[in-house]
């Protein structure tokens, strides 16, 4: 048996091999830790798209038509042109894709630190140098700091993760006056109810990144990016499309009508629910950061003990404090009302500030 330096030294040499993201797995009576919608599609809506996908032969691969047809009829529903529009497997492989054709040795990104992991993490694989920009988490992205930047990409999530915020006023309109490619997040539009898709026409730098795995579909990984047909076009050639996508995924982006009637409603629940559990915060005397996401990151003296505490009462929430920034903050996922209501009780009866 070959030893496990041998192994090693098969391997890249310039990036470190972590163990593979993981989360809580414990039983839980409220999953309130990954930033997923607590609804599900309608049974009816489920079994339309299973029959679609029974039509499909899945012993053969997706035809290029058929990515097509998809992509156009997805477009039509969210209002866009299909020239325009790239679907992929989640937002990851829209932040994979953006380092693709605008990254690589000798180019830079910029990434606004804390937020979601892959932006930095993605960019080790194609030696893309990134310049972190550490926030606090009552912070913003300023004008200022994009003054200073000279990237090849300029990363923005807005509202941001974990903290829910914007950037200040007229940074995305700031960036978008340098020479970078310009990807701007909105994975949580359905709840911000802001876009910066209006700059589109004029900003041939702009892509705009957004998911469905925020809204009801998280274990389907379709995500979508819209931008000029020239971007749209360079990326989908490094994904040799359609072939990284699956049937069920093409099926759903196809008939994404059926879907979108339900999301606005299931989406204005949570924004309801986020502003119910911001107001227990306050009567609570509890520290938070007010949220545009379907989260709300809030502060508490003990973290871990905190976490473990709610997980042992079946409620799960996730632990941020190993995070730069975020020594002192954990952050809940917006439930259902009885899953909200939950949360509160169990809390309530923890020593937290």
């Amino acid at each position: 048996m070959k030893s496990k330096n041998m192994v090693k030294g098969l391997l890249r040499e310039d990036i470190s091999f972590s163990h593979p993201f993981t989360v809580s797995e414990l039983p839980h009576k409220a999953k309130l830790d990954q930033n997923e919608t607590p609804f599900d599609l309608p049974d009816d809506v489920k079994a339309t798209l299973l029959e679609r996908l029974k039509e499909c032969k899945w012993n053969r691969y997706p035809q290029p038509s058929m990515y097509v047809k998809a992509k156009e009829a997805f477009a039509k529903a969210i209002g866009f042109f299909p020239e325009n529009l790239i679907l992929t497997m989640g937002c990851d492989q829209l932040i994979q894709g953006a380092y693709l054709i605008a990254g690589g040795h000798e180019r830079r990104a910029l990434v606004f630190e804390p937020t979601y992991p892959m932006f930095s993490h993605a960019a080790r694989f194609n030696q893309t140098k990134v310049t972190g920009i550490q926030l606090a988490a009552d912070e913003v992205a300023t004008k200022a700091h994009i003054n200073k930047s000279d990237h090849h990409i300029i990363f923005i999530v807005a509202p941001n993760n974990p903290t829910g915020t914007f950037p200040e006023e007229g940074v995305i309109e700031t960036a978008l006056s340098k020479n970078s490619l310009v990807f701007v997040d909105e994975a949580y539009v359905d709840f911000s109810k802001r876009t910066w898709a209006h700059l589109l026409k004029d900003n041939p730098n702009l892509f705009i990144a957004r998911t469905a795995s925020k809204s009801c579909m998280a274990g389907i990984r379709l995500g979508y990016g819209i931008g000029h047909p020239d971007i749209i076009s360079a990326m989908e050639s490094t994904f040799t499309a359609p072939y990284h996508l699956s049937y069920l995924q093409l099926v759903i982006a196809k008939h994404f009508d059926l879907i979108q009637t339900h999301l606005k409603g299931l989406a204005d629940i949570i924004v309801s629910e986020r502003g119910r559990l911001a107001n227990q915060f306050k009567e609570m005397g509890i520290s938070f950061i007010p949220s545009h996401g379907n989260f709300i990151l809030f502060k508490v003296n003990n973290p871990p003990v905190v976490f473990q505490q709610l997980a042992e009462s079946g409620v799960r929430i996730r632990n941020l404090h190993t995070i730069p920034g975020l020594s002192d903050y954990v952050r809940v996922t917006i439930g259902k009302k009885e899953e909200n209501d939950l949360f509160i009780e169990k809390l309530r009866t923890l020593t937290i500030k």
